[in-house]
């Protein structure tokens, strides 16, 4: 079996754990709606991770309709992880000057980081390209915005 990026496949896979790993904390912890909503949004994420990362490793021994499918699906529970986030931080109780703000202003921050990154096709290495360096920052953000929705619980 040939895997087509090998390195996307194992970034994408990691953010999913990570991912999925935030969303069980706040469901566990939840104690509002806005918690909830951002598990839901985490777990959403996690199933993105995995769709994107097939999609990405395994595209050879795919049909086109079937990675269009899979595409699509990725790019849809993208779409909801965002709007779970951004409902999970507007319910939420946020002041001005709050850590939870500061936690989600700094994932809002790395995540436009990696959004140069990704856009930019920016690559450390052959082996290692844009999205591979998005995924890693792309995590690093979802642990700043964890840490904020942690603090609404």
């Amino acid at each position: 079996m040939t895997i087509s990026e090998p390195t996307t496949l194992i970034t994408d896979y990691v953010l999913a754990v990570f991912s999925t790993v935030f969303g069980v904390v706040l469901l566990r912890v939840r104690t509002n709606r806005a918690t909830l909503l951002w598990s839901i949004g985490f777990l959403t994420l996690a199933a993105a991770g995995v769709t994107g990362g097939s999609f990405h490793g395994f595209r050879q021994l795919m049909s086109d309709s079937a990675l269009r499918s899979l595409w699509n699906i990725t790019c849809i529970l993208i779409g909801a992880t965002a709007g779970f986030m951004i409902s999970g931080a507007l319910i939420g109780p946020l002041s001005r000057y709050g850590k939870n703000t500061r936690w989600h202003a700094a994932g809002l921050v790395v995540s436009i980081v990696g959004l140069v990154i990704q856009q930019g096709h920016i690559s450390p290495h052959p082996s290692f390209n844009h999205n591979d360096l998005f995924h890693c920052v792309q995590i690093a953000a979802l642990f700043c915005f964890f840490r904020g929705a942690r603090m609404t619980a």
